[in-house]
């Protein structure tokens, strides 16, 4: 039997780099290639590449050939919104403080059915 803690704390692993989150972010509008979300995240195919290597080896996402074209996806909308609870406590605790986010529009749904209609 498996412990779940372990495979939680491994599959957290992927949102410890700020690329692996924007490309998560990217995917919740749907899916994308790897050039896309290199453009979006501002950094090279290699590296992109690279990150989404790990987050499909951890379940996060999976793929789908179209032709020469491979597309990512986000395999389950639960880590989309764990992604959304996050965020948005992070930005609603700086408001808090006081302290303004850079994007925060950009980055943090107003609230659960945005992204349930994206991923539907």
């Amino acid at each position: 039997m498996d412990d779940i803690f372990e495979i939680h704390a491994a599959f957290c692993r992927i949102f410890t780099d700020p690329k692996r989150l924007r490309i998560m972010w990217a995917l919740r509008e749907g899916e994308k290639t790897v050039g896309e979300l290199a453009d979006i995240i501002g950094s090279s195919l290699p590296n992109t590449s690279q990150h989404l290597r790990l987050m499909r080896s951890e379940g996060a996402v999976t793929t789908r050939r179209d032709g020469r074209s491979i597309y990512y996806r986000v395999v389950n909308e639960n880590f989309l919104m764990g992604c959304a609870h996050i965020r948005r406590g992070i930005v609603e605790e700086a408001s808090r403080r006081g302290a303004m986010l850079d994007s925060e529009d950009d980055f943090c749904p107003p609230n659960h059915e945005e992204i349930e209609t994206t991923q539907g």
